[in-house]
């Protein structure tokens, strides 16, 4: 396993050394993030959710994910109220929008090939509600975007989202214990071959060690927030959530713990948030930070071949 990490690690590598050489610039990193989000990543949860037992229990997983963050949220905006509301829209945003998709899926594929990805995509469900739903609304009602609380305008946004629809269709056709045939799990499974290499080079691309010193301080306080309520609701969810599959609790644990999610860069540019160099440094540490912790646990506490 250790092995394997190496080599994402190297992949990681290989996309920061090709954007600072100039072989990638950045309209190619969004080519890059739209063939992920939308090609290799739906293929992998064709794949690995095609035929998949659920069980009541998992249904605790998105539920759990959108609870967190709402109260997450709730306490990160109270945590900065001296600040004005463009820096606590900033980390309100932030707070519980993980970067599930490109940063834990290929991680995951790797730690458990079995079952791991219908674990995460469970709890993904609650994440991209999360994401184009409720960090959506505070991203616009902090920068006074009234059409932001149009439930149109969310249930479009959710809508768009191919991942969130592929999940959805797939979790149907598990319930109604539909399957794909085999000719079209091996095309997808084809397609979804290249989603660890592209994502894990993507996450490369997007690495940028900027500094700006006047946003510092805020970063921190903000990341050490992040790991904080993310370590303490976990340790609360392996302790006292009644059920018997501890996956479920150790998904929760990890998925709290990820890094923030690109799709608030987007926002910030939507809705013209100056503190866009906060939430880039604030992705860049959380992705340094969130590999170490998965190769930490990976390593003491995952026993892979």
């Amino acid at each position: 396993m250790t092995e394997r990490f190496i080599m994402i690690l190297l992949l990681i590598a290989l996309g920061y050394i090709l954007k600072r050489i100039g072989y990638v610039k950045g309209s190619e990193a969004k080519v890059m993030t739209t063939i992920v989000l939308n090609v290799t990543l739906p293929a992998v949860v064709i794949v690995n959710l095609n035929g998949a037992t659920l069980t009541p229990s998992l249904s605790l997983l998105p539920i759990l994910m959108i609870l967190y963050g709402i109260i997450t949220k709730l306490i990160v905006i109270i945590l900065f109220i001296k600040y004005n509301n463009e820096v606590r829209g900033t980390v309100a945003m932030l707070m519980a929008s993980l970067n599930i998709g490109i940063f834990a899926y290929p991680l995951v594929e790797q730690m458990w090939p079995k079952y791991g990805l219908l674990y995460f995509g469970m709890a993904d469900i609650g994440g991209a509600i999360l994401m184009f739903g409720v960090t959506y609304i505070i991203a616009g009602y902090f920068k006074n975007a009234e059409s932001t609380l149009n439930i149109k305008t969310i249930v479009l946004k959710c809508l768009s989202s191919i991942p969130l629809m592929t999940y959805s269709v797939m979790i149907s056709l598990c319930l109604l214990t539909i399957e794909f045939p085999p000719i079209i799990i091996d095309f997808f499974d084809l397609l979804g071959k290249a989603n660890l290499p592209l994502s894990m080079m993507l996450l490369g691309v997007l690495l940028d060690f900027k500094i700006e010193r006047r946003y510092l301080p805020l970063t921190f306080k903000y990341v050490g927030i992040h790991y904080g309520l993310g370590l303490l609701f976990g340790s609360l969810v392996y302790f006292f959530l009644p059920v018997s599959d501890d996956m479920i609790k150790t998904t929760l644990i990890l998925i709290w713990l990820l890094p923030v999610g690109v799709a608030t860069l987007s926002y910030a540019v939507q809705f013209q948030y100056r503190t866009l160099p906060m939430i880039a440094m604030a992705s860049n540490m959380t992705v340094v930070i969130s590999i170490g912790i998965l190769y930490m646990y990976q390593h003491f506490f995952l026993a892979v071949p």
